[in-house]
């Protein structure tokens, strides 16, 4: 259950549980797979077809699963209605946040849409270039999208940050975090949606594996700094306990090991290959993923 907590009140045991902690760990995945499907369609426009609507489906579904963790993490399904449609609570980052993720559900259902009339209602149909009318909305519901996803991307540290349940939240390098896993999380699926897109080229494999390797290492040295940046008191005493406490097992194999060192080998070292995609797709979002959980749980 979510409850309204003072800001250094140490009380013994933390107020939130897996449902919650699962609710900001896959909410970062169509946040950064909006923005993956975007680079893809500004890069590749004319063969984007197929991942845009996959991409765009699985979006929708994951924000509506993720709204119903949040829905049941609250207990009454009205207390979730009153967060979307009351305007005087823009101090609450978790009602803000509601907001959006209805927002970007509302713009993906006209992504859909756009897509569909484009395609002429055929799944497998070609795309006409938008015209006009339908290029102005086109473009403004992809700009919006961007808009929203790089807000839910970001938000659940605001969350976490105001409250003493997650002191690793309230540093300086934790709203990077997690943003770079939002994007590692998208590209991620990106990679695995190119094993079943028949438009999917060479050129956007190599450019798609060359993007990730790049986040990856932008990943990497995001972590040293914010490890070096942490001050003394709760966040310093939460980070021991990820490196050398009982936290670092899962840190050392799950997000380094599994999370960054698997998944740079196989792009280098058999990138292309569907079943190299595959394994270092699951890898990236397994080891994103356990970052997510651990700012929001040590």
């Amino acid at each position: 259950m979510l409850i309204t907590l003072a800001g250094s009140a140490p009380l013994p045991q933390s107020p939130w549980g897996g449902l919650l902690a699962a609710y900001f760990t896959l909410v970062g995945i169509p946040s950064g797979l909006t923005m993956a499907t975007l680079w893809h369609r500004d890069r590749f426009g004319a063969t984007s077809t197929v991942l845009d609507w996959r991409s765009t489906w699985i979006c929708l579904v994951v924000l509506g699963l993720a709204g119903l963790l949040l829905t049941v993490d609250l207990g009454r399904p009205e207390r979730f209605f009153l967060m979307l449609t009351r305007f005087g609570n823009w101090d609450s980052p978790i009602s803000l946040g509601a907001k959006i993720i209805a927002v970007k559900m509302l713009l993906l259902v006209v992504a859909l849409y756009l897509l569909w009339r484009r395609r002429g209602g055929a799944v497998d149909a070609g795309v006409e270039p938008a015209r006009g009318a339908t290029f102005v909305l086109d473009r403004g519901t992809a700009w919006l999208l961007g808009a929203t996803s790089f807000a839910l991307a970001v938000y659940p540290v605001a969350v976490l940050a105001r409250t003493w349940v997650s002191p690793l939240a309230n540093t300086s390098g934790s709203a990077l975090l997690y943003l770079i896993t939002s994007l590692l999380m998208g590209a991620a699926i990106v990679q695995a949606l190119h094993i079943f897109d028949d438009q999917a080229t060479e050129q956007q494999l190599a450019a798609h594996g060359r993007a990730t390797l790049a986040l990856l290492g932008a990943y990497a040295v995001t972590m040293v700094f914010s490890a070096i940046s942490v001050s003394n008191g709760p966040a310093e005493r939460a980070l021991t306990s990820l490196l050398a406490g009982e936290w670092a097992p899962l840190f050392y194999a799950g997000v380094l090991g599994l999370g960054v060192v698997v998944p740079v080998v196989i792009l280098i070292a058999a990138g292309r290959g569907r079943a190299g995609r595959a394994v270092a797709a699951v890898a990236i979002l397994t080891g994103a993923a356990t970052l997510r959980y651990l700012i929001f749980a040590v």
